[in-house]
C-alpha cells in the first residue's frame, strides 16, 4: 500500500468516526428532549423542546410529540415539530389526532396536513369541509388546495356552492392553488378545468383575474384569442391583467393577434403590444410604424424612441417631421430619437435631409448634430449658422456651442461680427464663448482673435468685443482697455461694459478713471457699475474695501451707492462693518446699509463682540426692516451674555385630538386654557432654564401643552420676549397674543423675538408648545429693548404653587 493510499483511508476513517460521533450526539440530545416532553416540565419548556425536535427528531420522538397534540398549551408546538419531520410516523400521528380533536386544535392539524401534502388525510379533510365548524372547514379548504391532486380538487369543486359563505373564500382559494399546482406539474388539462370553474362573474375580481391568467398559461392555442378579447373588452381588471401578460410572455402569436386588432386597442394596450414586439424581436419595424401613426401621443412618443434603436435610415425624415411638428412628450421623444439613432448610412441621410427639407425640420436635424456630438459636421453647421433662416441658424449655433470645435473659432467670430443686432449676436457669441472656454491655450486663442478683429470695421469690432472678457487673458485686457480709449463713443461704451464683466479685478482702475472722466453721463454710470462689480472680485479684503470705497465716493446716484454697499457687505472685516454702518444715517441707503452691516456684524461678532454690539444697537435704532432688527437683537443678546431665563413654570396638558396627526393643524387646536371658562389643572414643573416637556410627558406625539408663569416688573416698560421651542410656540401676555410661530423645529435659545409691553407689577405669561415627535421643550426670557437684562424683573408662581423635582401627572386627553 502506498503512502498516498494510506493517507486517504485514514481520512475516510476519521470522517466516519466524526459522523458516528455526531450521530450519537444527536441521538443523545433527542432522548433528552423526549424526556423533557414526558416530564412535569412547564409548557414553555416543552414548547422549546418541540421546536428543536422539528430538526433533530426521528420516529422515536413521534409518540411523545403526539401525546401533546390534544393539549391546548402545547398542541401548536408539537404540531409544528411533526409537520416538519419527513418520517411516515409523523404523518400518521397528525392524522390520528385530526380525527380526535376539535375547534382550533383540529383546524391547526388540518393546516399541517395541507403543508405536508398528506393525501392520506383527504377523507378527514373532506369531512371537516362539510362540517359545521367554520374555522375547521376553512382550514380544511386551504389544506385541500395545498395538497392539490385530483381527489383534493374534486372535493373542493363539489363543496364550493354548498359550504357557508364564510367558508367559500377558502374553498375558492384552494381551487386556485390546486389549479396552479397542477399547472406547475404539467397537468394543463386539469388546471384549465379548475380555472374555468373559477372564471365566473359572481366571484371576486382577484379570483377571476387569476383564473383568466391561468387559462392563458394553460392554453397556448387559445392564448392569443383570450388576450385580444380581454384587451378589447370593457372589463378593466382583465385589461390590466392582459397588459401584464402581453409584456411578460412575449408570445409571438399573442403579439401578432394583437397587432391585427391594433386600431381598436386603447393606448395602454398599444404600448404593451409595442413593448412585447420589441422584446420578441424579429421584424418589428411594421409595428413601430403603426405606433408612430397612433392617434395617442404617448404611443407615438414610444414609437419614435423605438425607431432610434432600429437604425433604419428611412425613419430620419419621419423623425424630423415629428420633432418639428409634434407637441410635448412626442416632440421630445422624436428629438431624442434623432440624437440616438445609429446605423449604416444614418449620418449621410441626416446631412442629405438637411439640404432638402423645410426650415423647421432642418432646424431639428441641425440640433440633432450637436446632440449626437458630430464634430465632423462643423462645416455644415457653420454654413447654416451664417444663413438668414432664423430657426435653422439658431439650431446650428446651438449645436456649435455644444460641440465647441476649435476650428470654428474664427468663422464664429466673423458670424458674430456681422450679426445685425444684439439678439442676433447673442447666440453666435454664446457659441464663440464655448469655443474659447474649451481652448487649452487661451493666450494663443487670444492672439488669433485679436488678429482677426484688427481689420474689422468699428461696428463689427464692437459686436465681438465681449469675447475678450470670456478669454480674460492679459492680451485680451490690454485690447479692451485700448478700445475704451478710442474715439468712437459706442465702442468705448461697449468696452466699458466688457471690462465690467471681466473675470477678475484687473480692470478696476481703468473703469474708475472712466467713471471719473467719461464724456457722457451714461458712460460714467456704466463704468462705475462695472468698477464695483470687478472690484468685488479682488481676493485681498483690505484692497477690495479700498477699491469699493473709491468707487463709492464717485457715486452720485442712489443705485450705485446701494450696489457698492451690497458688495461691501460681503467683506467680513471690522473696517468694512464701520464703512457700511456709516450710511445708516442716510434715509435712502439705510436699508441697504443695514443689510450689509448686519451680514458683516454676524461674521465678526465672535472676534470683535464689542464692535458688533455697537453696530447692532445702531441698526435697532435706525433700520426699519424687521428681519434686520431681529438679527441685530440676537447679536446684542449674545454680546450681553446669558441673561436669566424664566425658571419657574406651571404646566397644563398634554392635549391631542384622535386621528389628528398634522402638526400645523394641532397648533391651531383651541383647548384647555384657551377656552374661556374651562376648568383646567396646572401643575408646577422642575426648576430650570428650560422646560423638558418630553421628560414630563414621555412617548407623547402629535399633541400640545401649555406653560404659565407670572412676571413681576418694577415699572411699566417696553421689552423683548425671547423664545426657544421644539416645536411650535404661541405666546400670550396678559391674555393678549404677542407671538405666533407654527413650526416644526428643534429648540435653540432665543430663536424668536417678540416686542412686548410690561405693566408694573404682575404680568401673566402663557406659552402653547406643540409636539410632533422626538424632542419637546421650551425656554423663555425677557430683556429690555436694548437687549440688556431688566433690573428687578423676575418670575414667580402664584401662591401655593411650588416647583417640584418630579414630573406632574399626565392630564387626560381632550
Amino acid at each position: 500500500m502506498t503512502t498516498k493510499t494510506s493517507n486517504y483511508l485514514s481520512s475516510l476513517l476519521f470522517a466516519a468516526a466524526l459522523a458516528l460521533a455526531a450521530f450519537g450526539a444527536r441521538a443523545d440530545e433527542e432522548q433528552q428532549l423526549i424526556a423533557t416532553l414526558r416530564s412535569a416540565a412547564s409548557a414553555p419548556e416543552k414548547c422549546a423542546a418541540c421546536q428543536k425536535l422539528r430538526t433533530l427528531g426521528t420516529a422515536k420522538s413521534v409518540p411523545a410529540l403526539a401525546a401533546l397534540l390534544g393539549q391546548e398549551r402545547t398542541s401548536q408546538a408539537a404540531r409544528y415539530a411533526l409537520e416538519g419531520m419527513p418520517c411516515k410516523e409523523a404523518g400518521a400521528a397528525l392524522r390520528k389526532a385530526l380525527t380526535k380533536t376539535s375547534g382550533l386544535i383540529q383546524a391547526g392539524l388540518a393546516d399541517s396536513a395541507g403543508w405536508r401534502g398528506d393525501t392520506k388525510a383527504l377523507p378527514a379533510l373532506r369531512r371537516l369541509l362539510r362540517g359545521t365548524d367554520v374555522v375547521a372547514a376553512t382550514a380544511a379548504g386551504s389544506a385541500l388546495g395545498r395538497i392539490g391532486n385530483k381527489k383534493a380538487s374534486a372535493a373542493l369543486v363539489s363543496a364550493r356552492d354548498k359550504v357557508s359563505p364564510a367558508v367559500q373564500p377558502a374553498v375558492l382559494d384552494g381551487m386556485l392553488q390546486s389549479a396552479e399546482l397542477r399547472l406547475a406539474g404539467g397537468d394543463t388539462k386539469g388546471a384549465a378545468s379548475l380555472y374555468r370553474k373559477l372564471f365566473v362573474g359572481k366571484y371576486p375580481d382577484r379570483l377571476r383575474v387569476a383564473a383568466w391568467r391561468g387559462l392563458v398559461l394553460a392554453n397556448p392555442k387559445q392564448r392569443a384569442t383570450l388576450v385580444s378579447e380581454a384587451l378589447l373588452g370593457t372589463d378593466r381588471a382583465l385589461q390590466v391583467a392582459a397588459l401584464k401578460v402581453v409584456r411578460e410572455l412575449g408570445d409571438v402569436a399573442v403579439v401578432t393577434a394583437c397587432v391585427r386588432q391594433w386600431a381598436a386597442l386603447p393606448a395602454s394596450a398599444q404600448l404593451a403590444v409595442l413593448d412585447a414586439q420589441l422584446r420578441a424581436g424579429g421584424d418589428v419595424l411594421p409595428t413601430v410604424r403603426l405606433a408612430t401613426q397612433s392617434p395617442y401621443s404617448s404611443v407615438r412618443a414610444a414609437g419614435w424612441l423605438a425607431l432610434a434603436d432600429l437604425g433604419d435610415v428611412s425613419t430620419i425624415s419621419a423623425l424630423a417631421k415629428a420633432a418639428a411638428g409634434g407637441e410635448g412628450a412626442e416632440r421630445e421623444a422624436a428629438r431624442e430619437a434623432l440624437s440616438r439613432v445609429r446605423g449604416a448610412g444614418v449620418r449621410d441621410t441626416l446631412l442629405k435631409q438637411i439640404a432638402e427639407t423645410t426650415p423647421e425640420e432642418k432646424a431639428e436635424l441641425l440640433r440633432a448634430l450637436g446632440q449626437r456630438g458630430d464634430t465632423e459636421a462643423a462645416n455644415v453647421l457653420l454654413d447654416n449658422a451664417a444663413a438668414a433662416a432664423n430657426p435653422a441658424r439658431l439650431a446650428a449655433l446651438d449645436s456649435l456651442r455644444k460641440l465647441a470645435v476649435p476650428d470654428t473659432l474664427l468663422p464664429l467670430l466673423n458670424i458674430a461680427a456681422k450679426s445685425g443686432s444684439e439678439a442676433d449676436s447673442e447666440p453666435a457669441l454664446s457659441a464663440l464663448f464655448a469655443v474659447c472656454g474649451a481652448s487649452k491655450d487661451k493666450d494663443q486663442t487670444t492672439r488669433s482673435v485679436l488678429e482677426a478683429m484688427r481689420p474689422m470695421p468699428v461696428a463689427e469690432r464692437r459686436q465681438v468685443l465681449p469675447v475678450l472678457a470670456e478669454l480674460g487673458t492679459s492680451g485680451a485686457l490690454e485690447a479692451a482697455q485700448v478700445a475704451a480709449s478710442e474715439q468712437d463713443p459706442e465702442l468705448v461704451k461697449e468696452a466699458a461694459r466688457v471690462l465690467g464683466q471681466w473675470p477678475n479685478a484687473a480692470p478696476a482702475s481703468v473703469l474708475l478713471e472712466l467713471a471719473r472722466t467719461g464724456a457722457a453721463p451714461s458712460l460714467r454710470v456704466l463704468a462705475l457699475r462695472g468698477c464695483i462689480e470687478v472690484a468685488s472680485l479682488e481676493p485681498d479684503k483690505t484692497n477690495r474695501l479700498q477699491m469699493l470705497q473709491r468707487a463709492r465716493s464717485l457715486a452720485t446716484r442712489t443705485e450705485e451707492k446701494r450696489q457698492a454697499l451690497a458688495k461691501i457687505g460681503q467683506i467680513p472685516t471690522p473696517a468694512a462693518l464701520q464703512v457700511a454702518a456709516a450710511d445708516l444715517a442716510d434715509p435712502d441707503l439705510a436699508n441697504e446699509a443695514g443689510s450689509a452691516a448686519i451680514t458683516i456684524a454676524e461674521q465678526v461678532a465672535s472676534s470683535n463682540a464689542q464692535l458688533a454690539d455697537e453696530i447692532a444697537a445702531k441698526l435697532i435704532d435706525r433700520c426699519k426692516i424687521p428681519e434686520i432688527t431681529k438679527r441685530a437683537f440676537v447679536i446684542r443678546v449674545k454680546a450681553a451674555g446669558t441673561g436669566p431665563f424664566i425658571q419657574d413654570w406651571l404646566v397644563c396638558g398634554p392635549y391631542s385630538q384622535p386621528g389628528l396627526d398634522d402638526l400645523s393643524a394641532i397648533f391651531n387646536l383651541v383647548v384647555g386654557p384657551e377656552k374661556p371658562g374651562e376648568a383646567v389643572q396646572w401643575a408646577p414643573v422642575p426648576h430650570g432654564d428650560s422646560v423638558n416637556l418630553a421628560a414630563l410627558f414621555p412617548e407623547r406625539q402629535n399633541c400640545l401643552a401649555y406653560l404659565k408663569t407670572q412676571i413681576i416688573a418694577p415699572d411699566d416698560a417696553d421689552a423683548l420676549l425671547l423664545l426657544g421651542s421644539d416645536d411650535g410656540v404661541k405666546a400670550w401676555l396678559n391674555s393678549m397674543v404677542v407671538h405666533t410661530n407654527n413650526v416644526n423645529r428643534g429648540a435653540v435659545a432665543d430663536q424668536d423675538i417678540a416686542p412686548i409691553r410690561l405693566k408694573k407689577g404682575a404680568n401673566e405669561l402663557m406659552l402653547k408648545i406643540t409636539q410632533g415627535g422626538g424632542g419637546w421643550a421650551a425656554q423663555a426670557r425677557m430683556v429690555g429693548t436694548d437687549a440688556r437684562p431688566i433690573a428687578g424683573l423676575h418670575a414667580e408662581l402664584k401662591a401655593g404653587a411650588v416647583p417640584q423635582a418630579s414630573p406632574p401627572a399626565t392630564q387626560s386627553q381632550r
